[in-house]
């Protein structure tokens, strides 16, 4: 046998166990990252400012379906809406302080579209009321 042909056979030996090796890791990391989706449902705004104002107008008393539409009509666009469960992978928590309200918020990335959207809550008030003044 040439010493050519026994080197290209090796080669390609190699090559495919090599191709072997690196599909088996893409399926173990696709696995991995279908591991850390979750199912999530609820109303998610596009920007996190959105989400900042969705909540401000339920703190003041609006239910989820008005608050979704004032938040899209001052901005001009549709951000807020309602998601029936879909699979995404939970981002950064973040703590926001901004007028006299505490938000908690968290980022997901919304799978197979892979785009980040906004959820959060209303944690409470640094606001004082005359009852609490009295105290």
């Amino acid at each position: 046998m040439p010493e050519g042909d026994g080197s290209v056979g090796f080669s390609l030996k190699k090559v495919a166990l090599a191709a072997v090796i690196v599909a088996l890791g893409a399926a173990h990391g696709a696995s991995a990252a279908s591991d850390q989706a979750e199912t999530v449902r609820g109303y998610f705004c596009d920007a996190k400012a959105d989400q900042i104002a969705f909540l401000n107008f339920k703190a003041r008393g609006e239910n989820e379906i008005m608050a979704a539409n004032a938040v899209n009509k001052q901005i001009a666009k549709a951000s807020c809406a309602p998601y029936l469960p879909v699979q995404a992978i939970p981002g950064s928590e973040q703590t926001v302080m901004k007028d006299g309200l505490v938000y908690k918020l968290q980022s997901f990335v919304f799978l197979p579209e892979k785009v980040e959207r906004w959820s959060g809550t209303v944690l409470g008030s640094l606001q004082t009321t005359a009852q609490d003044q009295d105290i």
